[in-house]
């Protein structure tokens, strides 16, 4: 099914009530027959209509939520990137720059800040599509998570001054992020349903609109300039 953009739904919404007043002013001259078709053309338009203003809502939804989620890793004071400096340095402190130990965290911390990302990359690009991985945020939480029990692991050893990096702070915000990512989730996964409902009601409306003015020039009784209107209206 072909994608449309904001403005071609506009458009093509537009387009049919400049049709459907035309036709209502016609009836007179259209068969019978057309009438269910004129029918099913307005309730197909409130349709479209009412799943546009959900789908504007669901996207500044989704907008907001991935925000939501931008603040919780990187905007905040408290984000969860701005702590991992802290950890490793703490780490390299206890048990030395070279250490096993230093050496893991400061893995999964150059994974979390996307130090294998490639730059300007085309999306066609297998290297591209392999970083991608490491940049998604599902990724950065399970490779969050992966610090915050190596940390554990440590057991007394680990003991921060800063509150924000300690087991218990880490855990909360980890929990955090692994909620507002869940949010984007499912937010997109509604967002993507709206649209496809959306564009299945739109072919509808093309549909319809080819039937009507399949009827319209078969009939004989229609003014030309009318029928012209009709036949120029793109939906």
């Amino acid at each position: 099914m072909r994608s449309c953009s904001e403005s071609i739904y506009r458009i093509k919404v537009t387009n049919a009530e400049k049709l459907l007043i035309l036709l209502k002013e016609n009836s007179l001259y259209l068969p019978e027959n057309c009438k269910a078709l004129i029918s099913e053309l307005e309730t197909t338009i409130t349709i479209i209509k009412t799943q546009n203003t959900a789908v504007h809502l669901k996207k500044q939804l989704y907008s907001d939520a991935v925000e939501n989620l931008k603040r919780i890793f990187i905007k905040r004071d408290d984000a969860i990137r701005k702590r991992l400096s802290g950890i490793g340095v703490f780490i390299k402190k206890c048990f030395g720059k070279t250490s096993r130990e230093a050496l893991s965290i400061s893995d999964s911390i150059s994974q979390i800040r996307g130090a294998n990302r490639i730059h300007n990359v085309g999306n066609s690009s297998i290297e591209n599509n392999i970083n991608q991985a490491y940049l998604s945020y599902t990724s950065q939480i399970q490779l969050f998570s992966s610090v915050i029990t190596s940390l554990e692991n440590l057991k007394n050893t680990y003991t921060p001054f800063d509150e924000t990096l300690s087991i218990l702070a880490l855990k909360a915000i980890k929990k955090e992020a692994t909620q507002a990512n869940d949010t984007v989730i499912t937010i997109y996964s509604e967002y993507l349903l709206l649209k496809n409902s959306r564009a299945k009601a739109c072919t509808r409306l093309s549909e319809l609109t080819q039937e009507i003015k399949s009827m319209a020039k078969a009939t004989s009784t229609i003014r030309k300039t009318e029928f012209r209107l009709i036949k120029n209206l793109k939906i």
